[in-house]
């Protein structure tokens, strides 16, 4: 049945449960409507009508949120609790609860709430976000950080890095203990490493591949098919002043960064080199293939770095020629990894041909 508000509008009553007042401990139903300055509440008790002076309001949770008003009588305190969002929406807005003191302090109290969940739910979806952004500024500018972190790392963690990277493929290689070929090697190498910042290993591995790598920290490994199928001296050191470079660069480092990511990366900066990450980064490096640019890189600055230690330069530009030539449509392990190219051909002999000519050539 419709009741009517001190202003003579039709108002339906609200659906509600009533506790105390002689009821029952699990409260029974009960019905409220507003007639200008009381509630009158309807239940199987009777009616009664409760002066707003003497009403108090808050929220409650049971198995959902609701709103309670409640009062002090003669058997003890009474309480109506609503439940249904429609009903909580009507006792929030209406006129005469609104101007209840309390009232304003709980919509105060919701604002706040809403606000801070609000906050909450952007901090949630930042956090969700965030290591996707990173990972979309770190492909954006993969080379640039990589090289900015690469070059944060003390050569002290890169070179612990290479070491155990290497203990982990050591097993996998059949290293010469001893040999001419490992003595060129080594006498070459240490020709051109002397006054490095990074502490070399030379290694040579038996193995009938056209191959040559570098890992970081300075450990180069030569396979025996490579020393074979060069023809002199300044030819095999030719190859090793690429991979040189490629160590004296960082080159492997960068490369190493961008392909284990963030991860890999504090674990080396912090030394947590070991464990998973050799292991993934053995892995990573039997397949990480340098960029364009990195190859210009090494070839300019292994050439250099022969001719400032009395090699011939001119054993660089034949080895790469002579592999491109025998190798035809399948080329050999090292030229694969290390890709030529017609580019890179005339930036060294453009180089070669830049030198002044050395007494009595």
């Amino acid at each position: 049945m419709a009741t009517t508000t001190s202003g003579g509008s039709a108002e339906a009553p609200i659906a509600a449960r009533l506790f105390g007042c002689g009821t029952p401990p699990t409260g029974e139903e009960a019905q409220l409507t507003f007639w200008s300055s009381q509630v009158e509440v309807r239940s199987a008790r009777g009616v009664q009508r409760v002066p707003l002076a003497i009403l108090r309001a808050r929220e409650v949770v049971s198995a959902e949120a609701g709103l309670e008003l409640s009062w002090d009588a003669r058997g003890g305190s009474c309480a109506l609790q609503v439940f249904s969002p429609a009903a909580i929406a009507r006792l929030r807005s209406h006129p005469l609860l609104r101007e209840m003191a309390q009232m304003a302090r709980l919509r105060a109290s919701r604002m706040r709430s809403r606000a801070w969940r609000t906050v909450a739910v952007a901090l949630l979806g930042l956090f969700v976000l965030l290591p996707v952004l990173a990972l979309l500024a770190f492909l954006w500018q993969a080379d640039r950080i990589a090289g900015a972190i690469a070059g944060r790392i003390p050569v002290a963690r890169e070179q612990q890095l290479g070491r155990q990277v290497f203990a982990r493929m050591r097993d996998s290689l059949k290293l010469q203990e001893q040999g001419e070929s490992l003595l060129l090697v080594r006498s070459l190498g240490e020709r051109l490493t002397r006054e490095s910042r990074f502490r070399y290993e030379f290694h040579v591995a038996a193995d009938p591949a056209i191959n040559a790598f570098a890992l970081p920290g300075g450990i180069i490994v030569v396979h025996t098919g490579l020393i074979e199928a060069t023809r002199s001296p300044d030819e095999l050191a030719g190859v090793l002043a690429h991979e040189v470079q490629h160590v004296e660069l960082r080159h492997g480092l960068k490369g190493l960064v961008k392909q284990l990511g963030l991860r890999g990366l504090w674990a080396a900066f912090t030394g947590d080199a070991g464990g998973t990450l050799a292991g993934e980064a053995a892995v990573q490096l039997g397949s990480l293939r340098f960029s364009r640019a990195a190859e210009l890189q090494a070839d300019a600055g292994g050439f250099d770095a022969l001719v400032a230690r009395g090699f011939d330069p001119r054993g660089m530009v034949d080895f790469f020629g002579t592999m491109e030539k025998a190798a035809g449509a399948t080329p050999p392990p090292w030229l694969s990894s290390h890709p030529t190219s017609a580019e890179r051909q005339q930036a060294l002999q453009a180089r070669l041909e830049g030198l002044e000519p050395a007494p009595g050539r």
